[in-house]
């Protein structure tokens, strides 16, 4: 504390919670670089009208990536996506924190679930959710 005309002056810091609902987390990696979550403070969007709920979204960062109908590395590729592009979480309806995790292969590895910027479920498909693969978009 300083001193200054005989007031005492100190500095504090005010720390404010937010409940987990109104600010997404981003996700991190765990030491093996997968995410067991999705959610990223920045959402996506879907089409007005559509049933479908804002997901978080991850940028691709290895050259090419796989995007497969199972959530398996043995399950047909849908498509395959490039360094740089922009994926959204499907996360469907929501409605509950379930959505958020990501499910795992028979190996206990993470995959994500995403939708490209087509926005469109029945294009929806799984990448692996992991650092080498995906990093989570923190700004536009």
């Amino acid at each position: 504390m300083r001193r200054w005309g005989g007031w005492g002056v100190g500095l504090g810091v005010m720390v404010v919670s937010v409940s987990g609902s109104a600010i997404a987390q981003i996700s991190q990696p765990d030491a093996m670089g997968d995410y067991a979550r999705n959610e990223t403070p920045l959402l996506g969007i879907v089409p007005a009208g559509s049933n479908l709920q804002p997901g978080s979204m991850w940028r691709v960062v290895s050259p090419g990536l796989n995007c497969r109908r199972q959530a398996t590395v043995n399950a047909p590729i849908v498509r395959q996506f490039r360094a740089g592009d922009r994926l959204q979480a499907e996360v469907g309806r929501g409605g509950s924190d379930e959505v958020f995790l990501n499910p795992k292969d028979a190996t206990g590895k993470p995959w994500m679930w995403v939708r490209s910027t087509t926005y469109r479920l029945e294009a929806a498909c799984y990448v692996r959710a992991n650092r080498r693969y995906i990093r989570p978009v923190t700004q536009r």
